[in-house]
């Protein structure tokens, strides 16, 4: 008899742990395909929430994580290359391997190349005994189950074109980390400008959960016995925070897609939304609603963006937004950080972005935190800094500027 966890239409998974645990129990009863992905989560609670703005503050604290772990390891990461950060993940991960650390991580082919440019890199970590499952989404047949265990080859066109975006990090089943950065050096040397948000408390059971259905789903295997480690009891504090993650799987349920909507729907005095492509027409319409009916929007975008179609086909939208009353600020630095702020009581923050395939198409993550305090710090942290270097937007000018990023607009479904 086929099992399944609570996907799209059952009821949702909470954060309770003997909630946690029987979802987890039955997605070890298997069979885990794509649709086992579509999880829907509960509202549950963070007993700390912090936003950690810049490589070099959210790096060095997920290394000393990293070192504190004594059961359990597991990343999900777009991004993880050779290089200085690259090579001292690298090493704190070897380092707790040997100490008997469960360590298993879940790549994407694309964002981080396991098999050829980053090879040797993979191949330390394989040696040392870390569980590498890699989700490709650009192959018609694929291995199926971890690097170097021989797994057999075998079709794999469900997964075409759905690549894996997500980049979080759980130790020993009670911290987590969400966030919109790579496990690369242009996080640390200023050239791209990110976050992450460092979670404990019950909501860490939630994302211990999509790491273990996404690492099952390639091949992977898990004891029974283990899911008492991995999902611990965790205590909400004195203070809890209304948390939930949100889990963007290939198919129609997409609830950070319905999050961000409702956020930018539901605005009543302010609105940041900081996004390096921003190109889907429905969201921007609802940006620019927003502005209309008095909300006081900034928009933070990246200055000179790493990806020039999607620049171009948001910058054919500033005219109207900044009519709308929109401020467009601009950041020096590549702004890769993914978030939405409600009216100072909810931070939405992730690897999402305000572009079609993010929307509908790829694996993505994020965390809803509903906390005025937390909506402060992002304020303290991330938007006052970045208003304070930012410059202006400004309308398009010139026909053939216009003309391009028109063009570009329309092609938007695509980018």
């Amino acid at each position: 008899m086929t099992s399944r966890i609570a996907t799209a239409g059952d009821e949702g998974v909470g954060g309770a742990t003997d909630g946690v645990r029987a979802a987890a129990e039955r997605l070890l009863a298997g069979p885990v395909d794509r649709r086992a992905l579509a999880l829907r989560f509960e509202e549950t609670t963070a007993s700390s929430a912090e936003v950690l703005v810049g490589g070099s503050a959210f790096y060095p604290r997920m290394l000393a994580d990293i070192a504190s772990a004594s059961s359990s390891i597991h990343i999900i990461q777009f991004g993880f290359r050779p290089g200085t950060v690259g090579d001292d993940f690298a090493e704190a991960l070897v380092a707790k391997a040997k100490e008997g650390v469960a360590i298993r991580l879940v790549v994407d082919r694309q964002g981080s190349d396991p098999e050829r440019g980053s090879r040797v890199l993979y191949d330390r970590l394989v040696a040392a005994g870390v569980q590498v499952c890699v989700t490709r989404a650009t192959q018609a047949r694929a291995v199926a189950g971890p690097l170097g265990a021989g797994g057999a080859t075998r079709w794999n066109l469900a997964a075409l074109a759905h690549i894996d975006h997500r980049k979080t990090l759980v130790v020993d089943g009670r911290i987590g980390w969400v966030g919109g950065a790579g496990v690369e050096d242009h996080f640390l040397d200023g050239r791209f400008h990110d976050l992450f948000v460092r979670v404990t408390g019950p909501v860490v059971g939630q994302l211990q959960l999509v790491f273990l259905a996404s690492f099952l789903r390639l091949g992977a295997s898990l004891r029974t016995a283990e899911i008492a480690t991995l999902l611990p009891s965790l205590d909400e504090g004195e203070s809890p925070i209304p948390a939930v993650v949100l889990h963007n799987a290939p198919g129609r349920y997409r609830p950070i897609t319905d999050a961000i909507g409702r956020l930018l729907d539901g605005a009543h005095d302010t609105l940041d939304v900081v996004n390096p492509y921003v190109t889907d027409r429905g969201m921007i319409r609802r940006i620019e609603r927003a502005a209309r009916r008095g909300v006081r929007v900034r928009l933070f975008v990246p200055g000179n963006a790493n990806n020039w179609a999607c620049a171009s086909a948001q910058q054919f939208h500033h005219a109207r937004l900044l009519e709308a009353g929109v401020r467009i600020l601009e950041h020096p630095a590549m702004l890769h950080a993914k978030a939405f702020v409600r009216d100072g009581e909810e931070l939405l923050a992730g690897t999402c972005n305000l572009e079609a395939w993010s929307l509908k198409r790829f694996f993505e993550i994020d965390v809803l935190l509903r906390s005025p305090e937390v909506a402060a710090q992002f304020d303290e942290r991330f938007s006052v800094p970045a208003e304070a270097i930012s410059s202006p937007g400004r309308p398009l000018e010139g026909l053939k500027v216009r003309a391009k990023a028109f063009a570009f607009a329309g092609l938007s479904p695509l980018l």
